[in-house]
């Protein structure tokens, strides 16, 4: 999985001279655990890690653009998130589907903190969201195959608001429900939470933070 990442982030580095906007938005619901290559299950793979990646590879680029901005596209459930099995990850042994998910999704708004303080000074935004109970393939893994939940156009409207408009580009490190900032969890306010799971999303991509 993590090969692809790396091969798309050269696909339009190579491609593209510039980039304005990333909106990391790949996202999953594993009802039956699965793992990724290096015992990753495949949730937290594809939730929290490919973000980091793929924002990481891409982060050059982005900061050769600016004014640039990135969008992770967190959840809601990240707030039903107590507190961090931290020995249960990133394998998930015990594993509780919707726990990963919300764990997967906390990790996305720590790490979205965490960027932000990075990007600081550079010209890059980084800024989080919670696009809505929109009816995709995610929902469905969720609820058994019902359907249900918003249209996806009215979760796109989110996250182009945030990639497009002008008071959105003003801030970084903040967390958005529809397109009003709010506080996010407790835990993702953490800062060693924050901490905890940049220091281990890049250890498991094996790269360092330029």
């Amino acid at each position: 999985m993590q090969d692809r990442v790396q091969d798309l982030a050269e696909e339009v580095a190579g491609a593209c001279d510039r980039l304005d906007v990333l909106i990391n938005n790949a996202g999953v619901f594993m009802p039956e655990r699965r793992v990724a290559p290096g015992g990753i299950e495949m949730t937290f793979a594809v939730n929290y890690l490919a973000v980091l990646l793929l924002t990481h590879d891409l982060l050059p680029l982005l900061s050769k653009s600016a004014p640039a901005r990135v969008v992770n596209v967190a959840s809601i459930a990240h707030r039903s998130v107590r507190a961090v099995d931290w020995e249960n990850l990133p394998g998930f042994e015990d594993y509780d589907a919707y726990d990963a998910y919300a764990t997967s999704k906390l990790g996305v708004v720590a790490f979205n903190a965490r960027l932000a303080r990075t990007l600081d000074g550079t010209g890059v935004t980084a800024n989080s969201l919670h696009p809505g109970v929109i009816d995709t393939k995610l929902l469905r893994a969720y609820t058994g195959g019902r359907d249900g939940g918003a249209p996806p156009e009215q979760g796109a409207a989110v996250e182009v608001h945030l990639a497009t408009s002008p008071d959105a580009g003003k801030v970084s490190g903040r967390y958005f429900e529809a397109t009003r900032w709010t506080r996010p969890s407790s835990l993702a306010l953490d800062a060693d939470v924050q901490e905890r799971f940049w220091e281990m999303g890049l250890d498991l991509a094996g790269v360092e933070w330029r």
